[in-house]
């Protein structure tokens, strides 16, 4: 079963205490909803970094509800911090298997789920379609109802037709085994 990261549940570190739980979404600034990328790009480094996928090979997690456009960034960063900087400390895992790069970890073990990026699908190239999932987020505010079809149909219209199928149907499929 697929462990999902879902963007409503982003919190801050515990470690600040029982503060760090309670979130009021009439007092979140429009500056968390831009950069809400920004936790689950620590979690998912800090995942892969730490060596879970390698020795969990058949672990997948989902950044849901995340978009897309983060991800090009994000690949080239994990891999240019593992095979450029010097390593820091224990946290600095280095993979058993020194052919895998951090990028080939989240293209293997690692799922996005977006609703309306028109930029993210441009640069399908750079992370793949094989772990992208369409949803609407139906009846949820930030919802693309009642204009799904016409969103998905224009943000889809520079994949292929098995491109489409796949991310609108059968990666979810596949993913969770429906």
């Amino acid at each position: 079963m697929p462990l999902s990261l879902h963007i409503g549940t982003d919190r801050a570190d515990p470690r600040v205490g029982d503060a760090a739980f309670r979130l009021n979404v009439k007092e979140v600034p429009p500056s968390t909803f831009i950069n809400s990328d920004y936790r689950v790009r620590i979690t998912l480094a800090d995942m892969i970094y730490s060596g879970i996928f390698e020795r969990f090979p058949k672990l997948i997690v989902g950044a849901v509800e995340f978009e897309l456009s983060w991800m090009p960034v994000f690949l080239q960063r994990l891999d240019y911090t593992y095979t450029d900087r010097p390593a820091r400390g224990a946290e600095w895992m280095r993979f058993k298997d020194r052919s895998k790069l951090p990028s080939d970890f989240f293209r293997s073990n690692i799922f996005v789920s977006f609703q309306e990026d028109p930029y993210g699908l441009r640069l399908r190239d750079i992370f793949g379609t094989d772990g992208l999932c369409w949803g609407s987020d139906y009846p949820h505010t930030e919802s693309t109802y009642p204009r799904s079809m016409e969103i998905l149909a224009r943000n889809l219209a520079i994949l292929s037709p098995e491109e489409i199928e796949k991310v609108v149907n059968g990666n979810v499929r596949r993913i969770y085994g429906f």
